[in-house]
């Protein structure tokens, strides 16, 4: 007969294909019913990709004739399917019922899934009328998704002037906001993935301006002896002066310790560089601790911390500002911002050199014209194909 879990491991794989993603104790129940059964897992994970709506697998290229022959003749071997020549495996009919449903369902429910997942996919696409270009790519605008503790997710957009959600939270005119007077302290993530950006609003008053492909979480109303937020990706700071509860960002690499200040943190790769332009900042790792003056930028360089003069408080702000700032940047590192914001891959046909670049145009245009002045500025010719950026000589 079969398992009871391996029915439940289908509806949530169902529910995930047409929701695209699932309320946290229901992912949490997946992971561990795929941790059970590796050939389900395996099956996923190759799929496992990162997309606008951060679902844990992106499931848009599977081939379903293909794969629903694959899961026939592997649940034939385990036994789970009818099988001719054994009695002890026949099932009986209310089983098999129940299979044939489940799978037709499942069936319709990805069809489902991808049809819609694909018209919202393409939905920043346009045509090109000016450029010579495949097509066009509008540029990310205000979203987000927030994770509260114990709670079902919520879909931040800017559909409504205000949404009031819970705990007293309002999201207003694309910024997130917490209340000066919560009563609970829950964990909050919020992730913002690729195409969005998101303002929120601290309960004492901090602000934080978070770019695309990245996450930040924090309690929301904090500790009573420091205001600790735990950041991968970038984001902007404007902190709110408590002179009793120090504001303190984690990354993966280093801890940094303001009381009230301004600063930049990009966070993305395998270092973190933090810019401050206004107040003061002590920042730490595993091999030594540095105190910041505004003007100032740390870096890590061979696992230490360096500091050194900031070179454009402009290119600090610049996404927070609305702008792509190319100060002193390889192309490496520009198209690296443009895959994040217009939700672009990238397909280097050449390899890129280490040149660097300087230049700035707002973040509201399409990838066309950006295209348009990175190949006057770099010398690449730059195509776009759908959603692929393609560099070549």
């Amino acid at each position: 007969m079969i398992e009871t879990d391996k029915i439940i491991l289908a509806e949530l794989i169902a529910l995930l294909l047409k929701d695209g993603e699932l309320p946290s104790y229901k992912e949490a129940q997946l992971k561990n019913l795929l941790q059970r059964y590796p050939e389900a897992k395996d099956s996923l994970s190759r799929r496992l990709s990162q997309t606008d709506i951060y679902p844990p697998f992106d499931l848009r290229n599977i081939d379903l004739s293909r794969e629903w022959l694959v899961t026939q003749t592997k649940f034939t071997a385990k036994g789970t399917l009818l099988h001719p020549r054994k009695k002890y495996l026949f099932l009986n009919k209310a089983w098999s019922l129940a299979i044939a449903v489940a799978a037709t369902v499942l069936l319709a429910l990805t069809l489902l899934w991808q049809r819609q997942h694909r018209e919202k996919s393409v939905s920043y696409l346009i045509p090109d009328k000016v450029y010579g270009h495949k097509n066009d790519v509008l540029p990310g605008r205000t979203g987000a998704i927030l994770k509260i503790e114990g709670k079902e997710e919520i879909q931040l957009t800017e559909k409504k002037a205000v949404q009031y959600l819970a705990q007293g939270i309002e999201l207003k005119e694309g910024r997130l906001i917490y209340p000066s007077n919560l009563t609970e302290n829950l964990k909050n993530t919020l992730i913002v993935p690729k195409r969005s950006t998101m303002v929120l609003t601290f309960s004492d008053g901090t602000k934080v301006w978070v770019n695309a492909a990245s996450e930040i979480s924090y309690k929301t109303n904090f500790d009573k002896k420091e205001r600790r937020v735990r950041l991968k990706g970038e984001a902007y700071f404007e902190v709110a002066k408590d002179a009793h509860r120090p504001f303190i960002v984690e990354t993966n690499h280093i801890n940094i310790q303001a009381i009230g200040t301004a600063f930049n943190v990009s966070s993305y790769h395998a270092t973190t560089k933090v810019s401050l332009t206004e107040g003061k900042l002590k920042v730490s790792n595993e091999e030594n601790e540095i105190y910041m003056d505004a003007g100032s930028e740390t870096e890590i360089i061979n696992k230490k911390l360096k500091t050194f003069p900031l070179t454009s408080k402009a290119e600090a702000t610049a996404f927070k500002d609305g702008y792509f700032y190319f100060k002193n940047k390889n192309m490496q590192q520009i198209l690296d911002e443009l895959s994040r914001w217009y939700g672009i891959q990238v397909d280097c046909k050449i390899p890129l050199n280490n040149e660097r670049y300087e230049g700035s145009i707002k973040r509201d245009v399409t990838l066309g014209e950006l295209c348009n002045l990175l190949k006057d500025l770099t010398g690449y010719k730059l195509t776009i194909d759908n959603d692929k950026l393609i560099v070549n000589r």
